[in-house]
């Protein structure tokens, strides 16, 4: 008891509150890797979940590689954010200005990639110190592309009488001439209007005590989390810190079903909640067929202690465990002691055979009334929040 206490103080520190320890990338990693466990919403694409993180992806034919985020919605359309992160940015077309300079020329190169499905995909920067005034021109600039539904529609703001202001026409002079450098040839007004339309600015706040984002993550971790490990938000946002650092060296990719099963080793997970209506009727159909297994002999029931802790060790050792015996023996009677204990710890994947139906797992699952949920994301997210052993019994 005492070294979990000691545990939880550590956590409490001012050096995890602070940031110390990894960089403004990791961190910003780690933020759109809360939005993919919670399944969430995130700072770039609007009304999308996040569903897919990757890290330095330029090894792989992509411009904008520090962070690239797949997002989709209720009905499975996709996008994709990519982003540049860069700890402090300057808004400026100076040559000395190399950090902006590339960023505008990936984010063409992005724009220009085939597969760049417009009014959907969205490129641009994630940075921690910027001017707030370069920053505010540069988001008006894009929202005033994004409001315009036509190119003559844009180019009136600029021209006399427009309502473009003089910062934002200046700023837009910078643009053009940064993609003109990226370009053999100047943009067209279509091409600048489109390129302006689908970039993003966003600014995130890590790295130093009282900073905002790390306790927004923290906050929506503990929903990731059971009751009782609620407190341990913070060694969790510290530890998707850590899984984006050695992620990035090696061009790491996460969808959920990976996220789940790394940190399901560090902490007891809530589950999907996208799933939670097939959890519950995974575990009710559970304890019905479990009941349909008798235990008792006119009510008198033997525990099998000995045989429960071989069966468990076996468990632990094993990748599949058969119970064999004689008729009779309490084969079943001890496999239900078994679905019964793990009841109480969460969902089990329980299935007898003769409660099988249709030739598949969809099914199976359609004829009891479960999602269209792969059977894959079904078995690791009930690992993460129930029993990692899924029982059957057959014939």
């Amino acid at each position: 008891m005492a070294q979990k206490n000691k545990k939880v103080h550590a956590l409490q520190s001012p050096e995890l509150a602070g940031g110390a320890g990894f960089t403004f990338e990791d961190a910003v990693g780690a933020f759109y890797l809360t939005a993919l466990l919670e399944e969430g919403y995130a700072p770039g694409i609007e009304s999308r979940i996040v569903c897919r993180v990757t890290l330095q992806q330029r090894n792989f034919g992509e411009p904008l590689d520090d962070v690239i985020v797949d997002f989709h919605d209720s009905s499975n359309q996709e996008a994709r954010l990519s982003l540049q992160v860069k700890s402090g940015l300057t808004v400026s077309a100076a040559k000395s200005n190399t950090d902006f300079r590339e960023i505008i020329r990936d984010c063409w190169l992005t724009y220009q990639k085939p597969e760049f499905r417009k009014n959907a995909d969205r490129y641009g920067a994630a940075v921690g110190s910027i001017a707030k005034d370069k920053a505010r021109a540069l988001r008006s600039l894009c929202e005033f592309a994004r409001e315009s539904v036509t190119t003559s529609h844009f180019e009136a703001r600029f021209a006399k009488g427009g309502n473009a202001s003089v910062s934002l026409k200046a700023l837009r002079k910078d643009i053009i001439k940064l993609l003109t450098a990226a370009k053999t040839s100047g943009p067209s007004e279509q091409e600048v209007h489109e390129f302006l339309a689908h970039f993003v600015l966003i600014e995130f706040d890590f790295l130093h005590s009282g900073a905002a984002h790390p306790a927004e993550a923290m906050n929506r971790l503990r929903e990731c989390l059971v009751t009782d490990q609620a407190g341990q938000a913070p060694l969790l946002w510290m530890t998707l810190c850590r899984m984006v650092r050695e992620s990035a060296g090696k061009s790491g990719e996460y969808d959920r079903i990976r996220l789940v099963r790394e940190i399901s080793r560090v902490v007891h997970l809530r589950g999907a909640l996208s799933l939670r209506d097939d959890f519950e009727k995974i575990t009710a159909l559970a304890h019905t067929w479990a009941a349909d297994i008798q235990n008792d002999v006119g009510g008198a029931h033997l525990d099998r202690t000995a045989l429960a802790a071989t069966l468990e060790k076996s468990i632990e050792e094993s990748r599949f465990t058969q119970i064999i015996g004689l008729p009779g023996s309490g084969k079943s009677v001890l496999l239900r002691q078994r679905v019964d204990a793990d009841l109480g710890r969460g969902p089990v994947m329980f299935l007898k055979s003769d409660r099988l139906e249709g030739k598949s797992w969809a099914s199976f699952a359609s004829a009891n009334g479960l999602s269209g949920a792969s059977l894959t994301r079904l078995l690791v997210e009930i690992g993460a929040i129930g029993s990692k052993t899924q029982p059957f019994q057959g014939d």
